[in-house]
């Protein structure tokens, strides 16, 4: 992937880890190849792409670029929903990584800066295909549940992107109301 971006446009400036799943495998039941899938992504493919991206921005002595990992509120607060607890740790993860890479950028001496914006419940597909509930109880929860757009998160990102390059904003907790 990074290799077509560089032959597409040059490299990267700014990096946005977006990619997250969950399977309905609570931890006294689950399988341990779908917790692999969900390490996997959640996790590795992050770290992947931060590495690589920020490899791309040094390469081309890009001194101002941008990191954004979107997490989740399940990365601060465990929910009791044992389908994804797995999903939580992986989340926890991304908010250690996330401060993680800003040390490491700061030790670097670059002005490179990381972000993670931790949103609550978003309407996307995301719990019909996460959780063991059927497809009613699901459009149930949704109804009677307040939650986000993905608008709400892109305007997030455009307001994170947007701060002055002297701003670090490490991490953004976005919440309906």
């Amino acid at each position: 992937m990074f290799v077509a971006i560089k032959e597409q446009h040059k490299g990267v400036d700014v990096c946005i880890n977006n990619a997250g799943l969950s399977h309905p495998e609570p931890l006294l039941s689950g399988k341990t190849s779908a917790w692999k899938n969900i390490m996997d992504v959640n996790v590795l493919a992050l770290s992947i792409c931060t590495r690589e991206a920020y490899q791309s921005m040094k390469e081309r002595n890009v001194d101002d670029g941008h990191i954004i990992n979107i997490n989740s509120l399940c990365g601060h607060k465990v929910i009791p929903f044992a389908d994804f607890h797995l999903y939580t740790a992986t989340k926890y993860a991304v908010t250690a990584l996330t401060e993680g890479l800003r040390q490491e950028l700061r030790a670097e001496k670059t002005h490179i800066r990381a972000t993670s914006i931790s949103p609550g419940l978003v309407a996307t597909e995301f719990i019909s295909r996460a959780s063991s509930k059927n497809p009613d109880e699901v459009a149930a929860f949704y109804a009677t549940t307040k939650s986000l757009k993905t608008k709400d998160i892109a305007s997030t990102v455009t307001y994170i992107l947007s701060t002055s390059p002297h701003v670090q904003i490490g991490e953004l907790l976005v919440e309906p109301i």
